[in-house]
């Protein structure tokens, strides 16, 4: 067993040289042909088939004999080995952190949920990643040493794909994380992985902008299929934009008046709720405006109309293909995404307003264990 183990370790932790790393992100997209292979990568067809023979024995690419040639017969693909090895993803938000165990194509194998405490550090967060991987792999029967990367979401900016801000709910883990966990580990903003799964979901799309609604309001921007983070991880914090309804109200990232302050969850349940009906969570208030609660869909709407004011700027100046919405309380009657449409209807341009895409995101979970994935290829086919 433990010689099993040490190969199964020495396959996962695999340095790929330039090479091989040129015909994977090839398959990346989906399997090819030989040929196919050849005509983008501009190599040989024989160097193309030395390449694929060598990432075939080390179990990271296989063969797919189902496709049919032009005469009828079958001929042979490539793609990448769904197993070749497993990721690890995990996100935290305000209250719980939600682990998953994903193959390479982001099928999900297992997943949990747990609530975090109230006094939440990195401390904690790494203990609590430690215990749910150990019982991850406990139920499928994964060995750690067939987990190649760990991809950690968290709310606000992340600098340099690990270093976190103190008020992203882990506070500031440390920059060893994957000597810790003896695996590749980035460490990004929940946003900004959910964009890349959106861009997964939508491949026509040069250009993508993604609204988390949540505890916080946080967007992911994705350009030409690459992520764009900005100085310190800070691009797409529009939480942190202030908006004519925030005032002078302080906030927590040290500036005043901000969109977080008038339109995340919290704030928008306190004002919501009444002694009468008290609204605690999202799905009090999914109940509320079920019942045709008028404060409850007055109050999303508004916040959406706030969000929009926010984000002008960011729809114009970028002018993205797609603005998807993400967040339970974005999907609670559409109503929060109505707000949005309607500002940004009205505050830009009739060149970009009449073909704004805007687009509920009702599986944001899912489309950020897309995200991950793709984020762990990165990870995992680097020189």
């Amino acid at each position: 067993m433990e010689m099993i183990d040490a190969l199964q370790s020495s396959a996962r932790q695999r340095e790929f040289d330039a090479d091989a790393i040129t015909l994977l992100e090839a398959l990346r997209r989906g399997p090819r042909s030989r040929a196919e292979l050849a005509n983008t990568i501009g190599w040989s067809r024989n160097t193309v088939a030395a390449k694929l023979a060598s990432l075939i024995d080390a179990g990271w690419v296989i063969e797919i004999n189902d496709s049919q040639g032009d005469r009828g017969r079958p001929f042979t693909r490539y793609g990448l080995n769904p197993v070749a090895t497993h990721i690890f993803v995990a996100r935290f938000d305000a209250e719980s952190v939600t682990a998953a165990l994903t193959q390479l194509n982001g099928n999900v194998l297992d997943w949990e949920q747990r609530d975090l405490p109230q006094a939440q550090g990195p401390e904690t967060a790494i203990r609590t990643l430690d215990e749910m991987l150990e019982a991850i792999c406990g139920r499928t029967g994964i060995s750690r040493y067939q987990i190649g990367a760990t991809i950690v979401g968290v709310p606000g900016p992340v600098s340099e794909m690990r270093r976190t801000v103190p008020w992203s709910k882990v506070g500031v883990l440390p920059a060893d994380l994957a000597a810790h966990f003896g695996m590749k580990v980035a460490v990004e903003n929940d946003a900004n992985i959910m964009a890349l799964g959106v861009q997964l979901e939508h491949p026509e799309a040069e250009s993508v902008l993604f609204l988390l609604v949540e505890t916080g309001i946080g967007a992911g921007l994705v350009f030409g299929g690459h992520l764009h983070r900005g100085f310190g991880g800070w691009a797409g914090e529009v939480g942190h934009i202030p908006v004519a309804a925030g005032g002078n109200i302080p906030c927590i990232c040290g500036n005043r008046g901000c969109l977080a302050n008038v339109a995340s969850n919290p704030v928008l349940l306190r004002s919501i709720s009444t002694p009468e009906r008290p609204l605690n969570t999202v799905e009090d208030l999914r109940a509320a405006v079920i019942d045709g609660d008028t404060a409850a869909i007055v109050a999303l709407r508004e916040a959406g109309r706030h969000i929009g004011e926010a984000i002008t700027g960011l729809v114009v100046g970028l002018a993205p293909d797609i603005i998807s919405v993400g967040g339970n309380i974005a999907q609670v009657g559409d109503h929060v995404i109505a707000g949005i449409r309607e500002t940004l209807s009205t505050r830009t341009p009739p060149a970009i307003s009449s073909h704004l895409r805007i687009m509920g995101a009702p599986e944001h979970n899912r489309t950020g264990v897309k995200g991950a994935t793709e984020l762990a290829l990165d990870l995992l086919f680097q020189l």
